[in-house]
């Protein structure tokens, strides 16, 4: 039974949270208190189901019901603080190995109490032995998810060694089915794979094992997350759960900067989300707290909505948002070198290109990979190469800011390739596995818990970027690190302390450098979590730099991370026709434009071309910077060789932003219903397609195969 015992209105989310009373299902701790936290839209409330008592009449249960008087109750509340101990049990419904959910740890709660903050409400639980476990839901005006995070301490007289802790737990999934909601229920992740990012899967919840059993005898679970330092490998660090019968759906997205792990979980009726720091199941991880100490999971997003996954995911890619440079306030157009020159971004190629670029509104002008090799790779030492630069690289930088440009360079410092000298020589910098060098291919990876390293890039990074007057940096990773390192209680530890080692380096940046513009990527992709988001300006979409799976990859991403950071190139050659310039160019429209390929010798035809593009993005830029997006699909599975049509759709109060992008086999009409009063303002692509709004449909025609076209549409 659920008695409610405090009530929290965060904008248009209404926070529940409930304790267990009377009739207990399947105790497993005799005296322990549950509280469980619930989120719903707030003009939902009354829409609450009145939830069915028990299973006892079922096929399955009647029998034994009848013979053993055994009482088949139908839910029970699991608590808002999830959390396990070293020595303490398991959760007894063969959950052990898959996860460390409602661990005997959670069960000896014996008191709680709620504390109202100024900006939203903590909840405080106790258990006999000194653990104290806090968790705060905050909430920011203006925002449309709430941030929740869980802290343990060990305020008793002995050691204790935490193995799980997670962020938050959502539960009572969904408060708005009468039973367990046969068929009602869908959960969506987002995959990602190198040059293959945010790919939505979304799975009905039986198909993924989440069914509950007949009696309740079992705790169903999906967890999954990533491992080491690039956060977005194979998963997006969020999740949303879909009460589909009900329309409602919720979301929560992790604060990660490296390992992480999600759970959807269930043991009766109701399903439940949580997640946080990997368990030591899962990621190998472990933190002893002596007496006093205690440690801060990383935070979560968590939200819900009247709605789908889109309306889901436009409401968490705000977690990521932090503060903007004022460089970054018009959402400049770039260009980066790395396609033109392919890692020789040397003067005599990139002068004439931004001679040739001052005709368009580019702001940073990015010398990529390359300005520091000679003989290997040169990663690691960070040597200019002097005979590349006769008049040094900074008289190079000081000649693309006359031009009008800010200067960016490339950078990879967290590792250093085998062939440095900075690798041969100081081997006692770099993280080590099983007491020798973690390395991964030809790199090994510098310790961030080491002030020697700090100071080295401070030296090589930091006053590097000051003496040369750079004003952008991109900062790559392309290796990862695995699950873990030495140098703490655990593998997994030894890895958050490093990461927190990193996270004070870039903070070191920042503060050395307030103006900076930075960029982040990771072999594109990989590093695209709301944590790096708010630590960067922008962040490279993916290397798919020339592939016609661009504006697949592009809606994507614009619906995980900010439009405003989500930079998108556009990689233009002069063999390629008109519509395949539009097409690129276009593409670049769904975040931030970057030029890059061979754009000097571009006819007069086609640098008319890119102008219009430019044109047309910068009287985007309203609706980029503030809007949600809608993204309409008929298109196959494979995106190599993609088939089918697919619209983008951004919106805002003022101004809506529609981007069409045919494939194979294409429709030769397509239209998409856009609520609002709206006309044409501009659009620009492919000559041929007709455009039209007819008062609430976005209609197209004569449409061919590989072709796009974008709409602007005002009020």
């Amino acid at each position: 039974m659920l008695t409610l015992v405090k009530k929290q209105l965060f904008g248009d989310m209404l926070a529940l949270w409930y304790e267990e009373t009377g009739e207990v299902a399947q105790p497993t701790i005799v005296g322990g208190k549950r509280v469980e936290f619930q989120l719903i839209p707030a003009k939902m409330e009354k829409k609450i189901a009145k939830h069915r008592r028990d299973t006892n009449d079922t096929v399955a249960c009647k029998v034994l019901n009848k013979i053993w008087n055994l009482e088949f109750l139908s839910a029970r509340p699991e608590n808002a603080i999830q959390y396990k101990i070293s020595g303490d049990a398991n959760a007894w419904l063969y959950a052990a190995g898959s996860s460390m959910r409602n661990s005997e740890s959670v069960e000896l709660l014996k008191s709680y109490e709620f504390i109202d903050l100024a900006d939203g409400v903590q909840l405080v639980m106790r258990d006999d032995r000194g653990i104290v476990a806090r968790q705060s839901v905050r909430y920011r005006k203006g925002d449309r998810f709430v941030t929740v995070s869980t802290s343990v301490e060990n305020s008793g007289k002995k050691e204790v060694t935490l193995e799980y802790l997670a962020s938050f737990s959502l539960g009572g999934l969904s408060p708005f089915q009468p039973d367990d909601g046969p068929e009602a229920y869908k959960v969506a992740r987002w995959r990602s794979n190198w040059s293959a990012e945010g790919r939505l899967d979304l799975q009905r919840a039986e198909d993924l094992g989440l069914e509950r059993s007949w009696a309740g005898f079992t705790q169903r679970n999906l967890r999954f997350g990533e491992l080491g330092m690039t956060p977005v490998r194979d998963y997006f660090p969020q999740a949303a759960f879909l009460d589909e019968k009900a329309g409602v759906a919720w979301g929560a997205s992790l604060d990660a900067l490296s390992s992480w792990q999600l759970e959807v979980s269930r043991t009766l009726d109701s399903v439940n989300l949580s997640g946080g720091i990997p368990d030591r199941e899962f990621g190998h991880w472990k933190k002893h707290l002596a007496p006093g100490e205690k440690l801060e999971s990383i935070a979560a997003a968590v939200t819900v909505v009247a709605g789908d996954v889109e309306d889901v995911a436009n409401r968490l890619v705000e977690f990521g948002q932090g503060d903007v440079k004022k460089s970054e306030k018009d959402l400049p157009i770039m260009f980066n070198d790395w396609c033109t020159t392919w890692g020789k971004p040397y003067p005599p190629y990139l002068l004439p290109i931004a001679d040739m670029l001052k005709r368009y509104p580019i702001r940073y002008f990015v010398m990529d990979d390359g300005w520091f090799r000679k003989d290997g790779y040169g990663i690691g030492d960070w040597v200019v190469v002097p005979d590349q630069y006769p008049a040094g690289l900074k008289a190079f930088v000081a000649e693309i800011r006359a031009k009008g440009y800010i200067p960016g360079i490339w950078f990879e410092f967290e590792n250093a390739v085998d062939s440095s000298k900075l690798y041969q020589e100081k081997p006692e910098w770099f993280l080590q596995f099983d007491g020798k060098r973690l390395r991964t291919g030809i790199r090994g990876f510098l310790d961030f818990r080491q002030q020697k390293v700090i100071d080295y890039l401070a030296e090589k990074v930091i006053k590097f970027l000051k003496e040369n007057d750079i004003g952008y940096m991109k900062v790559d990773y392309n290796s990862p690190t695995g699950y873990g390192c030495d140098g703490a209680e655990s593998r997994g530890e030894g890895l958050r302390q490093h990461t927190l080692g990193v996270r004070k380096f870039f903070q070191m940046i920042e503060d050395a450098l307030p103006e900076l513009v930075l960029e982040i990527c990771a072999s594109g992709g990989h590093r695209l979590s709301p944590a790096w988001m708010r630590l960067s300006s922008m962040a490279s979409f993916s290397d798919a730099h020339e592939g016609v799976e661009i504006p697949i990859i592009a809606a994507n991403t614009a619906s995980l991370i900010p439009v405003r950071k989500n930079q998108i190139w556009a990689v233009l050659h002069p063999e390629d026709s008109n519509d395949r310039l539009r097409y690129s160019l276009a593409a670049g429209f769904m975040g931030r434009l970057c030029l890059s390929g061979d754009l000097a010798p571009l006819s007069e035809a086609q640098k008319k071309i890119v102008g219009e593009a430019c044109d047309f993005y910068r009287a985007a830029v309203p609706v980029l910077r503030q809007g949600d997006n809608r993204v309409f699909r008929e298109i196959a599975p494979a995106w190599l060789a993609p088939k089918g049509i697919q619209l983008f759709t951004r919106r805002n109060a003022k101004q809506c932003l529609a981007v069409l992008h045919s494939f194979e086999n294409a429709p030769a009409n397509f239209a998409a219903e856009i609520p609002g009063k709206w006309k044409i303002a501009r659009v620009f692509g492919a000559k041929n397609i007709a455009c039209q709004w007819d008062g609430n449909l976005l209609s197209f025609a004569k449409i061919k195969d590989f072709q796009a076209v974008a709409v602007l549409l005002e009020k």
